[in-house]
């Protein structure tokens, strides 16, 4: 299927230096209905991922479904040169926002639904004046810095005693620390292995409230914390109560890169 088919416009029409960031701004536009009409969403889905009733208690199979396993290459001893080496393409963020569609669509209300939506429609024109005019070299070249920055935040989490997260903007969970995985029971592997957003690990009402405040702060050109509680799920869908701190890190050309979470249990 191609762009035109999919997006019932064409990404060569909006003039982006680069088709990868045309395809990302496309699936975000994707989910923004206009006039509160919400069948946009429901028609991107695939045909052979059948209907499910919104739920938080559900343990979520779209994952498996829609994405192949991870490279372990993180998990290898890297350097500097093999980081820079490894990266010959940009990074698929449509992907990432493509499977956030499937995920809020299968797994949450529609008032959920409607949050999320609205919370993405606030950046999306910061969002489209800073990717207009870059090219596939830039988005090679990002993806590299952003490798980069996650071998040294490596580092520094394995030095650090509070639960940590590195996701990207999509949600994608990049990075992990033993303290989280202590707090919570997902180790590593099982978010490591194959592909786990962050959104995953949460109960849904504590996925909107990240997505509504990730959306005042991405293109805020401040580097300030945002604080608020959440409520994570274990591998068991227990719940872990939690005072959440995250970070946006941004890239040389000003667009959200990595976010960078810190979880406190609250303890009663």
């Amino acid at each position: 299927m191609d762009n035109c088919t999919l997006f019932n416009f064409s990404l060569n029409d909006l003039g982006f230096g680069s088709e990868t960031a045309g395809l990302e701004y496309g699936v975000l536009g994707n989910m923004i209905p206009d006039k509160q009409d919400f069948s946009p969403i429901f028609s991107f889905q695939s045909s052979s991922s059948p209907a499910t009733t919104p739920t938080s208690q559900q343990p979520s199979s779209i994952q498996q479904k829609s994405t192949p396993k991870r490279d372990n290459h993180r998990r290898k001893s890297r350097n500097t040169e093999n980081v820079y080496n490894s990266v010959q393409k940009p990074f698929n963020y449509a992907e990432g926002f493509h499977y956030l569609i499937q995920y809020v669509t299968e797994k949450m209300s529609r008032e959920d639904l409607r949050r999320i939506s609205r919370a993405l429609s606030l950046f999306r024109p910061s969002f489209l004046s800073l990717i207009m005019n870059l090219t596939e070299e830039d988005l090679v070249f990002m993806e590299k810095c952003i490798q980069r920055t996650l071998l040294e935040y490596e580092k520094l989490i394995s030095f650090s005693g509070t639960p940590t997260v590195v996701w990207r903007r999509t949600g994608e969970v990049c990075l992990v620390g033993k303290e989280f995985s202590l707090l919570t029971q997902w180790t590593k592997d099982m978010l490591l292995n194959k592909k786990t957003y962050i959104y995953e690990l949460m109960e849904n009402q504590s996925a909107v409230e990240y997505w509504e405040k990730f959306s005042s702060h991405a293109f805020d050109n401040t580097d300030k914390a945002c604080s608020y509680s959440c409520i994570l799920r274990t591998p068991q869908r227990k719940p872990v109560p939690c005072t959440f701190c995250f970070t946006i890190k941004r890239d040389i050309f000003d667009l959200p890169s990595v976010i960078v979470g810190n979880f406190l249990p609250i303890l009663s």
